[in-house]
């Protein structure tokens, strides 16, 4: 009886142990040896060339967004074919927060009761919201890539995808990553500027 109770609580432990990593490792983002910067570097330009062949994609996730004076949770879903996207934003039983699309032509964004045309997302949607919202910018973030341009700083982890990408003012934080396919996708970020906080919970990735 003392054996059976023996390797009775040796098993509770190790199927407890095993939930325990399991949830570690469905948190973290990093993982492994310490690796040098230079082979940081390497799986970083690996990985780059990996995510610059998603041209179309579809993601889908809850938005939590805190701008000063309001906050609030709503739903996510971008469209990406290319340099044409579709952005839908909606509310509490599905109300249209707002609509952006855009292609090389321009951009339009609708609310619930207004439609307005021009060549800038942020500036449209700042026009009709009040809100700041990187989209431009964001189409890149959300795959975990900096936005063209070489004004970023990028702290890499040692699988060699962005821990932090500060970019124009914005620092996008990632806590979480997925895998899609065959590859490491943002899963949770977090995109701040002054008092703008924005964090997206992807729930499903398509590409």
């Amino acid at each position: 009886m003392g054996i059976d109770k023996y390797f009775s609580g040796l098993r509770v432990l190790l199927v407890l142990c095993f939930f325990i990593l399991s949830g570690c490792a469905s948190r973290t983002i990093d993982s492994g040896r310490q690796v040098s910067d230079e082979e940081k570097e390497q799986r970083w330009q690996r990985h780059q060339e990996r995510l610059g062949q998603i041209k179309s994609w579809e993601i889908a996730g809850r938005l939590n967004m805190r701008v000063p004076g309001r906050s609030g949770n709503m739903s996510l879903d971008w469209r990406q074919r290319a340099d044409e996207y579709k952005l839908f934003l909606d509310g509490p039983f599905g109300v249209t927060v707002a609509r952006v699309s855009g292609n090389r032509q321009g951009v339009s964004v609708s609310t619930s009761d207004e439609t307005r045309y021009g060549p800038s997302p942020e500036m449209l949607l700042y026009s009709l919201t009040g809100w700041q919202f990187p989209v431009s910018n964001l189409r890149y973030w959300v795959r975990g890539l900096p936005a063209p341009g070489n004004d970023a700083r990028i702290q890499l982890n040692n699988q060699g995808y962005p821990e932090k990408i500060e970019q124009q003012g914005w620092t996008v934080a990632y806590q979480q990553y997925g895998l899609s396919q065959s590859s490491r996708l943002p899963a949770r970020l977090t995109v701040t500027h002054g008092e703008v906080r924005l964090t997206l919970m992807v729930n499903s990735w398509k590409y």
